[in-house]
């Protein structure tokens, strides 16, 4: 196992709005969003100003039932966990906003092509 000196390790569900603080979320309900992929994490990470790196194919200890991966971000202002993981909540549901309204849009624009029978 690799050391990861001045990176920290944020896994999907920590942001992950259908999991109780049990199951690992580590932000307040509030902050949280559903269907947090890495992808998402990532887009948090850039949006927010952090460098990182993806680890593909690793799986979170309390879920035993997908390999989610993680991201390691750098932390070069040495800021407390708690104070990046809220940072990247809000870039988390940043990036969930869009892609809920690029969804929505092109569900609009799938219905508006639809012939209307009278």
């Amino acid at each position: 196992m690799r050391k990861h000196d001045g990176m920290l390790i944020f896994w999907p569900a920590y942001f992950e709005k259908n999991l109780t603080r049990l199951q690992g979320r580590k932000v307040p309900s509030n902050l949280a969003a559903s269907n947090v992929t890495l992808k998402i994490l990532e887009m948090a990470a850039e949006s927010s100003g952090f460098e990182y790196e993806s680890e593909l194919d690793k799986q979170y200890p309390r879920g035993y039932s997908d390999k989610s991966g993680y991201i390691l971000v750098s932390n070069p202002e040495n800021h407390k966990k708690k104070r990046v993981l809220l940072m990247l909540a809000k870039g988390v549901r940043r990036a969930v906003a869009q892609r809920e309204s690029a969804r929505m849009a092109a569900e609009m624009k799938k219905k508006g092509k639809k012939k209307r029978r009278k």
